[in-house]
This record gives structure tokens, C-alpha cells and sequence, in this order.
């Protein structure tokens, strides 16, 4: 793919083609379908293509392989399984000051990129020009192997130690909870308690995990400090999360799997349509930060934000409102005649909510509480409830809700149903939203 001069960073990595031919995330279906992800997941941005190759060329691992291209040289003999002969491979892992897991890492990398090229003779032949070779593109497909080598690492490790109990085969998935944590991150100790429940629920007990511990180290511990030298991972005390490089490989391959993640360019980019859609699973936070970015300097937000309140989902909506109320003169008055627009605007202009107004408010914000899965957040209920639904007539705007042609209207009544602290007005919700099932 050639980059047009011009095109914005989103554009860019939409068409990237260099990791079409990555498939090697063990488990990482398996656990997709586990996850129950949705077939849409909110989108991510992402640095500009220039800014993560320069990125990929920071990564230790890669210059560790590039060191041991350049050790290669030509004509380097190999045993007939195509790996460095026991006398090369210690003195490659000596020069490089790495273990043989690490070495192997390595090899595997220049392997799977053509920076060393086995031959027929049982030889092999480096490649150094192929690393880095300046071509964005091109050095960012190299490091992505290096990442896939990286996740695999601790079943190399298991492998090369003869461990017969546990394989790791699956710890590279633990890469996809980062990916869905996004900005927030992970912590460290629930990605320990996710790697000890994948090897040991189908053993007997836990004395293969701890005595791996004892010899080998915290498995997760070892993966992450190898994720932190490649440039995939970040790790700040407790929590760990992805860097963009980390990002933009997790997409591809989740786009791969049929889970769709829009791609956005950076915040100060994005039109106001853009910026509605990133609402699913971010703080209150960093949505207000968003909104902060992406107002500094333009002329008319009030007037680009209605026009996509229009169009977008209830949480865009909702975030569309929360953010026109720091706003001036805006011209609510224009919206009055938007059935899903209209009970913000009389909101903001002080006229009272009749019922299915308060009902399509109250669907909206309880549907934007929604986190990165689509699922609804139960404290929701109370707080939203208290604050949209007229006093007095409560339970006249919950009987009247499932006739609204709202997007997610019998799931918000459910979740009411469920948990609304008034037993009363709960039941009408429950009542409701049978009516919304039926009619559905």
C-alpha cells in the first residue's frame, strides 16, 4: 500500500496490509467467544503511522535481533530442525547477554521476518538490510512478528525447561482484557489470577504453578517484562495496558476475527460525528478530556454537535448533551421538532418533561452507562431514575416507556425492573417491559 501524501493517520492504518499474515495468538478465539464480545466494539485512535514505526524501532528485542542478524552472516550452520547448532546458540545468547528462551525469541523473529533465510544445505543467510528498512510500513509489519514471538514465549519456555503440566499455550490472550481495558489498563494481579486459572483448571491441584513460580519466576511477571522491552506494554506499579503499537496489532486482529473497531483519528481531528461514538467503557474523565481536546479552537461545536446528536446512538446522545451543557447559545430551539433531540432541548431551555420525554432521557442515559461489552451498569438505575422521571408521575412515565421506538428500550426497562429500589415502581418496569418484549 503506498500512503497518499495528505491522508490523516486514521486513513493510513485503516489500510495497513503488513499484518495480514498474523495468526499466531493461540487461544485468542477461543477466549473472543468466551468474552462474548459483541460484533462491535467503540473505536480507537491511534498515533499517526510515522510516529509508531519510529516507535517500533525503539524496541530492544529488535535490536537484539538485528544484533544477531548481523552475528548470523552468511552461511551459518543450522541442525536439521533449521535452529543455530548447540555451540552458535550459546555463544549468540552469551553475546546478547539473553537466556535461551530469549534467544530463541529472537530467532524465531528474524525467522518469520526473512532477516535470516534457511537454505536447503542447512545453512542460513542474514538480512540485515531488512531491519530496519525505513518504510514505515514495513518496519511495523517486522515488529508485529516480534510481538506474536513475544506472546509465545513462555510456552517456548515451558517447552525448552521439559515441563510436561504446563504448556502457556494460551497466555498471549491475555493481551485481548488490555485491549479491552483500553486507556484504563489492567491490573497485574487479575492477568495473574486470569494465567493461573487457564493452566490449572483442568490439573488437580496447583503444585505444577507453584513450582514453576519457585524455579522459573511469576510467568506474568516474566511476559510483561518482555512486552515492556518489545514496546508493547506500559506497566505503572499496579496496572498495565497497551501502547498504540499494542493497540493497532489487537485491532487487526480482532477486525480479523469479525469484531468490528472503528478506526478515528486523533481527538483534536475528529468531527463531532467521530467524537459521539467513543463513549462505551470510558470515565466520565476522560470523556470530559475528550471534549475538552476536541473543543479547543472551533468556531461553532454547539452547532456541529446538534447535527450529529441527530444522527448518533442514545449514549452518543447523551454524551452530546453532557457536553452542550458547558456550552453558549446554543440553538436548542432548532432541535424542538427531533423526537430524540427534543427532551434535551426542553431540558436545557427550562419547559417541563411530559412523560415520554422523561422516558426517552431516562433510556438514553442508562443506555450510556453501558461499559466496552454493551453491558448495562445497574447503579445506574437510582441515580438516573431520581434525576429525569417527573416527581409524582414516576410511575405513569414507566408504564407508558415500551411504546417509545427506543433502540434498547426493553433492556433499560429490565435493568430498572431489576434493580430500581422502589418494589412498586420496579414492577411497573418488569410490566413494561414485557409489553416492549411482545411488541419487539
Amino acid at each position: 500500500m503506498t500512503v497518499e501524501q495528505g491522508s490523516d493517520s486514521g486513513d493510513e492504518i485503516e489500510d495497513f496490509e503488513d499484518l495480514d499474515d498474523l495468526d499466531d495468538f493461540e487461544g485468542y478465539e477461543d477466549l473472543v467467544e468466551a468474552l462474548g464480545l459483541p460484533e462491535r466494539l467503540p473505536p480507537v485512535w491511534l498515533p499517526p503511522l510515522s510516529e509508531l514505526a519510529a516507535a517500533a524501532r525503539e524496541s530492544l528485542l529488535l535490536k537484539r535481533v538485528g544484533e544477531l542478524v548481523a552475528w548470523v552472516g552468511e552461511r551459518r550452520e543450522l541442525t536439521e530442525e533449521g535452529d543455530l547448532v548447540e555451540a552458535d546458540a550459546a555463544q549468540a545468547a552469551e553475546m546478547l547477554g539473553v537466556s535461551a528462551t530469549e534467544l530463541l525469541v529472537c530467532w524465531e523473529t528474524a525467522i518469520a521476518t526473512d532477516l535470516v533465510m534457511p537454505s536447503e544445505d542447512g545453512t542460513a543467510d542474514a538480512n540485515p538490510d531488512l531491519w530496519p528498512t525505513g518504510d514505515d510500513e514495513e518496519d511495523i509489519g517486522t515488529w508485529a512478528f516480534g510481538f506474536t514471538q513475544v506472546l509465545q514465549s513462555l510456552a517456548i519456555e515451558a517447552e525448552l525447561a521439559g515441563e510436561q503440566l504446563l504448556t502457556f499455550e494460551g497466555a498471549g490472550a491475555l493481551v485481548l482484557p488490555l485491549f479491552l481495558a483500553r486507556e484504563h489498563g489492567e491490573q497485574i494481579d487479575e492477568l495473574r489470577q486470569m494465567a493461573h486459572e487457564m493452566e490449572t483448571e483442568d490439573l488437580p491441584d496447583d503444585s505444577a504453578w507453584h513450582a514453576w513460580v519457585a524455579e522459573h519466576g511469576d510467568p506474568v511477571t516474566t511476559l510483561l517484562a518482555r512486552l515492556v522491552e518489545h514496546g508493547a506494554v506500559e506497566v505503572d506499579e499496579t496496572t498495565v495496558r497497551l501502547t498504540p503499537l499494542g493497540m493497532l496489532v489487537m485491532r487487526e486482529e480482532l477486525v480479523d476475527g469479525g469484531v468490528d473497531v472503528p478506526l478515528l483519528p486523533p481527538p483534536a481531528e475528529m468531527t463531532a460525528a467521530d467524537l459521539l461514538t467513543v463513549v462505551g467503557g470510558r470515565t466520565g474523565e476522560e470523556l470530559t478530556e475528550l471534549a475538552d481536546t476536541w473543543l479547543d479552537g472551533r468556531d461553532k461545536p454547539a452547532a456541529e454537535l446538534l447535527a450529529a446528536a441527530a444522527e448518533a446512538d442514545p449514549a452518543g446522545r447523551y454524551y452530546a448533551w453532557s457536553i452542550l451543557g458547558r456550552l453558549q447559545d446554543v440553538p436548542w430551539p432548532t432541535v424542538l421538532d427531533d423526537p430524540a433531540l427534543r427532551p434535551y432541548a426542553k431540558s436545557a431551555l427550562g419547559e417541563d418533561l411530559d412523560p415520554a420525554d422523561a422516558a426517552w432521557r431516562m433510556l438514553d442515559a442508562i443506555t450510556a452507562s453501558a461499559n466496552i461489552l454493551g453491558e448495562l451498569n445497574p447503579a445506574a438505575v437510582e441515580i438516573v431514575c431520581a434525576e429525569v422521571l417527573p416527581a409524582g408521575r414516576e410511575e405513569e412515565t414507566l408504564t407508558d416507556a415500551w411504546r417509545l421506538p427506543h433502540p434498547a428500550v426493553f433492556e433499560v426497562l429490565t435493568l430498572v425492573g431489576g434493580h430500581h429500589p422502589d418494589k412498586k415502581l420496579a414492577k411497573v418496569a418488569r410490566t413494561a417491559a414485557h409489553k416492549a418484549q411482545s411488541a419487539g
